[in-house]
């Protein structure tokens, strides 16, 4: 949470965010008020007379405050209590002096110390003390959760240190303190607080006027309650986990989505899908949801994705993203149907932003699209990659909603193995970019910028309602959904020019076949196209990082070189990292800590010494096995996947044991280890300077659909019979762009035709070219997944996730730096978000 807490003095947080007419309230009535409250004691001896203070008094009107230090949230898993809260009247929290976060409108936290969680001397806002950290995660986390059972733009909260006080307001993107001050002392400045916040309108606290609650006996509640008794098909996924959604431990909700052209489409919710944890970022939320308003096809269900999108000037929205896909006709990815921004809700923390720094620029954040979606990446990150189910606070991740990474800006610097650590390009042990000049552009002299981002409150309803793709059957249809998604992504390039780049196991859904259709199969769905850019924004030099999307499943190109652009063979890899990340968790194998493996190949980062800011690169263990063309553990030992599951004291495993899944990673791999042998042998850097040339013929070739027709094989043989002077002058990635079609298709025959042994040994180049455009891939995964089903095990190979439930990637078995979590953890503590360490070796 570096960088997302403000302070402002009292007299300006009270006006700006609770600008209430109280001119005829007289507060030197309450001179005396809390000379009652004991300070310097037990803190439960603190809640009794500071809430019989205000309770005494006519400030709260419509509202009481309840001391619920001692009894948690009934719903609350995870068991948590705040000290206190102001309550609507009638709120079981007050009679029974217990935690409600689906009511509570102010959160209180008392310390008898000064356990500040906020520092105004640290240019962060985050206070150097432990005891104080504690403090600013412990608040960060009652706000998370109050977020999570209610719909807000913003949220306030009161932290009594003694007799001192801070109040605080959170929205997504950041925390706004107010100064301290002695409430003993100026009783008048928490009265006016208490007043003003109790005086305010519902919107001004915080409530979202497009949500409406569904309370018991309501027409709606009936509605769902009608679902809830139905007798459902045994197929029919999409209505049994609508119901299930509907649980006693969380509201139900009736959402408006105002569409540009539509008008305004209302739908009904009960519990997320999925649940982005924390407050501060895009807080994605998805819904299954029952269509009130106009029903599609034979099914009242569609998706709908709640979020707080990141604004800047050259974004698009994402409705309207895949509303121009679904007009290229790209298949396998979502339908469009209604989306727009909620009312004029926008996040206001940034407007009060100022830097400790001498010459920092205050400003909002209509800059760069790349800068803009990296530094606000935080939010989502493993917890959907990682924390998936109730054991982790959300269901199913049935979801269209990505997950993504984000380096942390307080870690310590390593020493790493120059082979597997790239400390700075040009340094020993960087690795180069293999086709494009990835290297870090002079550094700007121009002044900081203030790095709380703009949000707008968005929506989007989609048609398809998906399976997470960690619920695939068995692993033949694991290879066969991916293959879709990588057809999807083929399309987008081709037909619309465009590029996901943030592929991750979150936003590859599976659409189960439809049993009254008997020629209908599993088909896949690339989903979450918010981070995706057409490929006419593409220059030649990336002037801020464009390194977006989920961390665990970047390429290690892209990992080591933030500035380079996201290409074909870097999505591709992406695909490959999100099949051995399922494949680890619920596929047979030799691996025998998967937690570990879990960690060191999908969580870990080796920050760069010697930075301005914080700049991450590849993990040791997915550079080794990216470099080795073969999965390795931590340990060095190959990992083997297997048909069926082995016995502690089994044999150890033979080719007839051997999973299917084996030889296509042995085959992409060996193709990306290529890639980067001969970035390291520098022809990448040769590659680049001839850039310029390739990229019409790529236009040509690649995106030749509107160019004309596709040149015959006759006359790809006329070229291939060229490239050995382009080899010679070291431009051996652009043979992708001289390649056809029909040429791959016709070296897939070849592959097809003969036995692994009988091949002969290719190239480097000749494998990396299979990995330069959709094709070779795409045929791989169908030939293996198709054409050689009978070779595959049945559902026997799919089994329970064998990832411990209460894996953190921020808590490794091995000693390591602190990384970031949620924003509760962004101080230190707790784990589920993004995250990038530091990497000590001895």
């Amino acid at each position: 949470m570096s960088h997302k807490l403000l302070g402002l003095p009292y007299d300006q947080w009270i006006d700006a965010f609770l600008p209430i007419d109280d001119s005829e309230v007289d507060y030197t009535n309450y001179d005396r008020l809390f000379d009652g409250v004991v300070v310097h004691e037990k803190e439960s001896e603190m809640y009794e007379p500071l809430v019989n203070a205000l309770n005494g008094t006519d400030i709260l009107g419509d509202f009481v405050l309840a001391e619920t230090y001692a009894r948690y949230d009934k719903s609350d898993k995870d068991k948590k209590k705040v000290d206190g809260g102001m309550y609507p009247k009638g709120s079981s929290a007050i009679e029974q002096k217990r935690t409600d976060w689906a009511t509570v409108e102010v959160i209180i936290e008392c310390k008898t110390n000064d356990s500040d969680p906020f520092d105004e001397r640290a240019s962060s806002g985050i206070p150097y003390s432990g005891t104080k950290r504690d403090t600013l995660g412990q608040i960060m986390t009652y706000a998370s959760t109050v977020f999570e059972y209610q719909h807000l733009t913003h949220h306030f909260g009161v932290v009594i240190l003694g007799s001192q006080a801070r109040l605080a307001r959170w929205d997504r993107s950041g925390i706004v303190f107010s100064s301290k001050f002695d409430y003993k002392k100026e009783p008048a400045k928490l009265a006016r607080f208490f007043w003003r916040v109790a005086h305010a309108t519902p919107e001004a606290r915080g409530h979202d006027p497009t949500a409406t609650r569904i309370l018991p006996g309501s027409a709606d509640y009936k509605t769902l309650e009608a679902w809830k008794a139905k007798e459902l098909a045994d197929d029919d996924y999409v209505a049994r986990r609508f119901v299930k959604s509907l649980t006693d431990d969380r509201p139900w909700w009736r959402l408006q989505v105002t569409d540009n052209k539509h008008g305004t489409k209302e739908f009904l919710v009960g519990r997320p899908t999925f649940a982005a944890p924390g407050v501060v970022g895009r807080a994605t939320r998805g819904y299954i949801a029952l269509s009130v308003s106009d029903q599609h096809s034979d099914s009242p269900f569609v998706y709908l994705k709640d979020c707080w999108r990141v604004e800047h000037d050259r974004s698009e929205l994402e409705g309207d993203i895949l509303s121009y896909l679904n007009g290229k006709g790209v298949t396998n990815i979502p339908t469009a149907l209604y989306h727009g921004d909620v009312e004029d809700h926008r996040t206001i923390s940034q407007d009060f932003c100022r830097c400790a720094k001498s010459g920092c620029i205050a400003e909002l954040v209509e800059e760069h699209e790349e800068q803009a979606v990296m530094e606000e990446l935080i939010e989502e990150g493993a917890a959907e990659v990682h924390l998936h189910g109730p054991s982790h606070g959300n269901m199913e991740a049935t979801s269209h909603a990505a997950s993504d990474q984000r380096l942390d800006d307080d870690m310590a610097s390593t020493q790493g193995d120059a082979n597997f650590t790239s400390v700075a390009d040009g340094e020993p042990g960087a690795r180069k970019d293999p086709g494009t000049d990835g290297t870090r552009p002079r550094e700007s002299s121009a002044p900081s910028r203030c790095h709380m981002k703009s949000h707008r409150h968005y929506r989007l309803v989609v048609k398809e309602v998906g399976l997470p793709l960690q619920e695939f059957p068995c692993g033949r249809i694991l290879v066969w959904v991916i293959r879709d998604a990588i057809i999807a992504h083929e399309d987008a390039y081709k037909k619309a020019k465009i590029m996901h780049r943030d592929i991750s196991v979150g936003n590859i859904l599976i659409i189960p076949p439809n049993n009254k259709n008997k020629k209908s199969t599993y088909q896949g769905l690339l989903a979450d196209w918010e981070l995706s850019k057409r490929l006419d924004q593409y220059t030649s030099e990336a002037r801020h990082p464009d390194r977006t999307g989920t961390w665990q499943f970047m390429s290690v190109h892209i990992q080591d070189h933030p500035y380079a652009q996201v290409e074909i063979a870097d999505e591709l890899e992406s695909f490959l990292h999100v099949m051995i990340y399922c494949a680890i968790r619920y596929l047979p194998h030799t691996c025998d800590d998967v937690g570990d493996f879990m960690y060191e190949y999908f969580d870990d980062g080796v920050r760069r010494p010697r930075k301005p800011e914080a700049e991450y690169t590849c993990g040791i263990l997915k550079g080794y096995v990216m470099d080795k063309g073969a999965i390795f553990t931590s340990d060095r030992v190959p990992i083997t996947f297997l048909r069926s599951p082995r016995g502690p004291n089994s044999a150890p495993p033979t080719v007839a044991d051997e999973h299917p899944i084996n030889s296509i990673f042995d085959d992409l791999l060996k193709r990306f280890s290529a890639r980067y042998s001969l970035a390291d042998k520098g022809r990448g850097k040769q590659v680049s300077s001839f850039k310029a040339v390739l990229d019409k013929l790529r236009m040509e070739q690649e995106l030749g659909a509107e160019a004309g027709e596709a040149q015959s094989q006759t006359s790809m043989a006329g070229l291939f019979t060229q490239l050995p002077k382009y080899i010679a002058r070291g431009v051996i990635a652009a043979r992708d762009a001289l390649l056809s079609s029909s040429y791959v298709a016709a070296y897939l025959a070849e592959m097809g035709t003969k036995n692994k042994s009988q091949r002969p040994a290719e190239s480097p180049e000749r494998l990396y070219e299979g990995i330069q455009t959709h094709s070779l891939v795409i045929g791989l995964l169908n030939s293996a997944s198709e054409e050689l089903s009978s070779e595959w095990p049945g559902p026997e190979d799919r089994l329970p996730d064998q990832l411990n439930p209460d894996y953190k990637p921020n808590q490794p078995t091995k000693t390591r730096e602190k990384r970031t979590a949620t924003d509760s953890e962004m101080v230190g503590r707790v784990s589920s978000k993004r995250r990038r360490v530091d990497r000590s070796r001895a």
